[in-house]
């Protein structure tokens, strides 16, 4: 896959320069990773693919640093949820709370005055961490594994940008073709990992190890709280759960999507695809083709819904991808 990246992106650098999606896309260039495929020392920030959280921009987070739960907030300023029950103060997912209400006063009869000032218009909520918008994904894991000097992420990164004649400039990678190509060396590097993987396996097998493996452990209590973070395909997965004598009495859930579809925050922020998609031209209103790959780039699990509106003429044009196809 990492010859065709490269011919894919070289075509179009080499027939748009700096009108290509190389340059088109970019987000606030913030990226969150919890991390996968564990190490054997357990801890996140040195899982194979590890965790953190590292920014191009933010000088905090410029070099990257370990994730914090307690950093993780939710605001539904912009949501179809109740105000009267959550009013869209950030709180974190542990005190989560989940009342959609949808009121049609959100109806707008032309989609040109979205998003009007504090109407909802979202299912989602807004997912901050330590109050800004983070992306979360193939190119967050593969962001935070070049910084935390993963050999195999930075020889596979730096091969590709001086193969684009871009060496050294991995900024390029906050882009549409930046997220689509880093999920082929991604794929790359777990490939490789793989046969390592398979091979230690079998070798534990063969030396009996494998015999003791407890697949299953049965809960020493009843009663308590927790929560996972993991990493998804789409990216940085988040699950909490309280239980009490057996019974789920909350549990808040923080998927990959969530953290690139954000609407705005209770600041006016805007979450990582809303970015990615300001500035785009739209040359041909009836093939929005940056818009269309910008969305893709994400791989948002969601039924996939571009609308393009033209304020000259009120033209309008939308294509909806979902499992049933395209329409």
């Amino acid at each position: 896959m990492i010859p065709d990246t490269l011919a894919i992106a070289g075509a179009y650098l080499e027939a748009e320069g700096e009108e290509s999606d190389f340059f088109y896309g970019k987000t606030d260039g913030n990226y969150i990773a919890w991390g996968v495929f564990e190490s054997p020392s357990f801890k996140p920030e040195e899982r194979y693919l590890p965790g953190g959280v590292w920014s191009f921009n933010e000088s905090k987070y410029k070099t990257v640093q370990n994730w914090d739960e307690t950093l993780i907030t939710e605001t539904t300023a912009y949501s179809f949820y109740d105000k009267s029950i959550d009013d869209g103060t950030p709180i974190n997912p542990r005190q989560g709370i989940t009342a959609p209400m949808y009121k049609d006063e959100y109806i707008l009869s032309d989609i040109r005055d979205h998003p009007k000032a504090n109407t909802p218009y979202t299912w989602d909520k807004a997912p901050r961490y330590d109050g800004l918008p983070f992306e979360a994904g193939g190119l967050s894991r593969l962001l935070v594994a070049y910084n935390r000097g993963v050999p195999e992420i930075k020889k596979g990164i730096d091969t590709v940008l001086s193969a684009l004649g871009v060496a050294g400039k991995v900024e390029v990678l906050n882009s549409t073709l930046g997220r689509t190509g880093a999920r082929n060396i991604e794929t790359q590097y777990v490939a490789n990992k793989l046969v390592e993987w398979i091979q230690e396996l079998i070798a534990a097998i063969k030396g009996g190890e494998a015999k003791d493996l407890e697949t299953f452990a049965q809960p020493s209590t009843t009663t308590g709280e927790g929560a996972g973070m993991w990493e998804a395909p789409r990216g940085a997965l988040y699950h909490y759960m309280k239980v009490n004598n057996d019974i789920i009495e909350k549990y808040q859930i923080i998927i990959p999507s969530t953290w690139n579809i954000s609407p705005r925050d209770e600041k006016g922020a805007q979450g990582p695809m809303e970015k990615a998609m300001m500035g785009l031209p739209v040359e041909d209103l009836d093939k929005p083709i940056h818009a269309m790959r910008a969305v893709h780039s994400f791989d948002p699990c969601i039924a996939c819904a571009v609308h393009i509106t033209e304020p000259k003429t009120g033209k309008k044009f939308s294509t909806v991808t979902s499992p049933w196809g395209v329409k």
